[in-house]
């Protein structure tokens, strides 16, 4: 990267949070026309507009937003390194943007993250929870802890721990309809079905190489795991739910495992980040501490 480059990087990022090349060339100690020149070399060298210009108005562009979010991280990091090079250490800092599912965020990764801070003081961590999958660049994310059977190819990720699934019910459920004693069963019973699965409605069963699948059906379906899991600790069906959502229930016998000797599902909680160049220490070091933390047999597997 030249020197034009990356002052053309600090140029439009700047013009881009004041919304004004006059402002932003006044931040920076030059002309505004030095800034315009700048801003106007970047889109040359790229062929595209990276921002809409008027004589009242300056608006960012699709592809200005990406080059904007890139380069805010290309400069995240070249600040960073500049000051580990004269501290000669390589601590992490500044804020780390997460996306999570409701579930596995909501119940397994505050303690995680509480544990991370203890150990790197100087970084702060912002957690936004939704079932979306959000778009990493554009939005601003430094990662994504994702749960997945696979993942897309083209996504930059890594595996943090495995995410095993159970089948179970209630005990006075139990008592009522009986227990199912091969999957085949499971079509005769009342089933609280997760909606937001690709095979929402039909659950997969392998025993010596071979695979079940179970077409299951029930009154209730929802796309947060926790409520099924609760509505079946309260007698209402049976669940095919992971067992960091089901752990606690089992434990304490709101729930019971069934068809143990079957395997169901494992997926994997990866951590999903935008680029392989230019990882920050902050995101390096969360991921890794992650990884460590759940392992490969994560406490809620262990305690079961």
């Amino acid at each position: 990267m030249t020197m034009d480059v990356f002052k053309g990087m600090q140029v439009f990022t700047k013009v881009v949070e004041l919304k004004s090349f006059a402002k932003a060339a006044d931040t920076l100690g030059m002309s505004r026309g030095m800034a315009s020149r700048y801003v106007a070399n970047i889109e040359e060298n790229l062929g595209v507009r990276l921002l809409n210009r008027t004589t009242r108005q300056l608006s960012i562009t699709e592809a200005g937003n990406t080059y904007y979010h890139k380069s805010m991280q290309i400069l995240a990091l070249v600040a960073e390194t500049e000051e580990d090079a004269a501290s000669d250490t390589a601590k992490p800092r500044g804020t780390l943007r997460i996306s999570c599912s409701v579930a596995f965020g909501g119940t397994q990764l505050s303690k995680a993250i509480a544990a991370y801070l203890l150990r790197y003081p100087d970084v702060k961590v912002e957690v936004v929870l939704c079932e979306r999958i959000v778009n990493l660049v554009e939005e601003g994310f430094d990662l994504a802890l994702r749960v997945a059977d696979d993942l897309s190819p083209s996504l930059i990720a890594r595996r943090l721990t495995p995410v095993r699934f159970v089948v179970c019910a209630a005990p006075d459920y139990l008592l009522r309809r009986g227990h199912p004693l091969e999957p085949a069963d499971l079509a005769d019973h009342e089933c609280l079905i997760f909606s937001e699965s690709d095979t929402a409605g039909e659950w997969r069963f392998r025993r010596d190489g071979t695979t079940t699948r179970v077409k299951v059906h029930g009154k209730l379906h929802g796309n947060n795991g926790n409520m099924l899991c609760d509505a079946a600790a309260s007698g209402l069906g049976v669940i095919y739910q992971p067992t960091f959502l089901t752990y606690d229930h089992l434990r304490n016998g709101r729930l019971v495992r069934l068809l143990p000797e079957w395997e169901t599902d494992t997926f994997w909680a990866y951590a999903v980040y935008p680029h392989r160049q230019f990882l920050l220490p902050k995101v390096r070091t969360f991921i890794d501490f992650m990884v460590d933390y759940f392992g490969p047999q994560p406490f809620w597997d262990a305690e079961l």
